[in-house]
């Protein structure tokens, strides 16, 4: 075959030293796992492969050498193979409630999306509480905290507030990077980052990371107790991650400009549609049937499911087949291939085995000081991998963990929620990255807020969400 013909077959870029050596060391590591892991004992040889194929996948995340989705999907057919589980056990996430859950809330994230509904909750919270860079930032706040619980999709939520940032920054000439541009854009980062922990619904991430610990407590977590032992919490957090912006920043613009910006980009939206105000009453609905779920015996995933058919019916007309057909479910496929580890995990017993490797190092550690480990272990697993790998990996063995020191296992996997939320470097989280790409954050000022929050948020762990955690419990 012809040098030609070779280069129609293959792209020269993707054997390019770089490449080659990351490939070199994505397979290098889990071999020296299978070789050089003791046998006999706890760890038996399906376990260490087991072990082997999650440092494989943690590696293709972390180097980016195939798409996420495509290691997702390949993971349960791996710990079949190389592990020995079976496959109604890899295979178990799809009968939980996650799928559901990401399904009904990405259509109606489409919804919110589409209609503009998403845009006109954040310019009308920010005109009731605009005037200033901070009044603005608490109005982009306020808004997601109301769309926060409705859409679990948190870059369908990234999408929306990062647009109104921007225009926001591009209709009072903040130049990118400024510090005001930075406060803005931010802020509104923050925003939904923090916010989304108020809720069972608010990341999908957080719905993976509840089933996993639920499945090692066998229990079933409804959307109204995590609201309960979370939303407070959540909500100082968010004002903390506020107060940081205002403080280190100092931010400012002229009022009646940033006033008159809002009006006129609100006012530009026109009168409310109809669509909006059924989708509006939709929403209203939603957060009902959430709320309520011990009442009517709903599930969250059911109650979003109901909610996302019921936009097709005649006379609601909030969704049709070229609205559906432009949902991205991709990411479905990525939650649940993700899962599939704590299962294959638990079912091998390599999630006790993990806890029993890390109970000697907390010690007597009481619940404080157990929690602050948690949080610290979210912060570092940034630095390898995305939240969700992270919390598909960890989830199970923090519950195990929570349950051989006996502590409530949630304030741990809680904690480590807190943690994988701090972060330094943009490429930590897609949402960041997102958000850093639109070129409007001086990545200086970013650092020194982000590193603040994390430091100010292991003592709000400590300190503040613990506590209340144990009070609720």
């Amino acid at each position: 075959m012809r040098d030609s013909e070779v280069g129609m077959l293959f792209r020269t870029s993707d054997f390019s030293p770089a490449i080659l050596g990351k490939w070199a060391f994505a397979l290098a590591a889990p071999a020296c796992i299978m070789a050089f892991t003791p046998r006999g004992g706890e760890l038996t040889v399906p376990m260490i492969a087991f072990l082997a194929v999650t440092c494989w996948a943690a590696c293709a995340w972390a180097l980016n050498l195939i798409n996420e989705i495509a290691v997702a999907l390949l993971l349960p057919v791996l710990f079949m193979l190389c592990c020995g589980v079976e496959q109604r056990t890899v295979y178990a996430p799809w009968l939980s409630d996650v799928p559901i859950i990401v399904v009904g809330g990405f259509i109606l994230g489409k919804i919110i999306q589409d209609t503009g509904l998403g845009r006109r909750i954040a310019l009308r919270c920010m005109r009731a509480t605009g005037g200033s860079v901070t009044g603005a930032l608490c109005g982009i706040t306020l808004a997601a905290v109301v769309v926060a619980p409705l859409v679990p999709s948190i870059m369908g939520k990234t999408a929306i507030f990062c647009a109104v940032a921007v225009s926001l920054c591009e209709a009072l000439d903040f130049a990118p990077k400024s510090r005001e541009a930075t406060a803005v854009v931010l802020g509104t980062c923050l925003a939904v980052g923090s916010t989304k922990l108020a809720y069972l619904t608010g990341g999908a991430d957080l719905v993976m990371g509840m089933g996993l610990v639920d499945r090692v407590l066998g229990t079933q977590t409804s959307w109204m107790e995590y609201a309960r032992f979370n939303f407070v919490p959540a909500m100082l957090y968010t004002a903390m991650s506020l107060g940081i912006i205002i403080v280190a920043l100092r931010a400012s613009a002229d009022k009646d400009r940033l006033r008159a910006a809002v009006k006129t980009a609100y006012d530009g939206l026109g009168p409310m549609t109809d669509e909006q105000r059924r989708a509006a009453v939709l929403l209203c609905v939603t957060l009902l049937l959430l709320a309520t779920d011990r009442l009517h015996g709903l599930s969250a995933g059911a109650a979003l499911v109901i909610i996302a058919v019921g936009a097709f019916l005649p006379g609601i007309g909030l969704m049709d087949a070229k609205r559906i057909h432009g949902v991205n479910f991709a990411p479905l496929f990525f939650i649940v291939g993700c899962m599939s580890i704590g299962s294959a995990g638990g079912s091998l017993g390599v999630t006790r085995w993990l806890a029993d490797q890390v109970l000697p190092m907390f010690g007597d550690a009481g619940a404080v000081a157990a929690s602050t480990g948690a949080y610290v272990m979210g912060v570092a697993m940034n630095f390898i991998l995305t939240p969700l790998p992270a919390m598909s990996t960890l989830s199970a063995p923090i519950a195990e963990l929570g349950v051989q020191m006996g502590l409530d296992p949630k304030l741990l996997y809680f904690s480590f929620q807190y943690g994988l939320d701090n972060l330094i470097f943009p490429y930590e989280y897609p949402v960041y990255l997102y958000f850093f790409s639109s070129g409007y954050i001086d990545f200086k000022r970013m650092a020194l807020v982000m590193g603040i929050r994390m430091v100010l948020a292991a003592g709000f762990v400590a300190f503040v969400a613990v506590p209340y955690w144990r009070l609720m419990g």
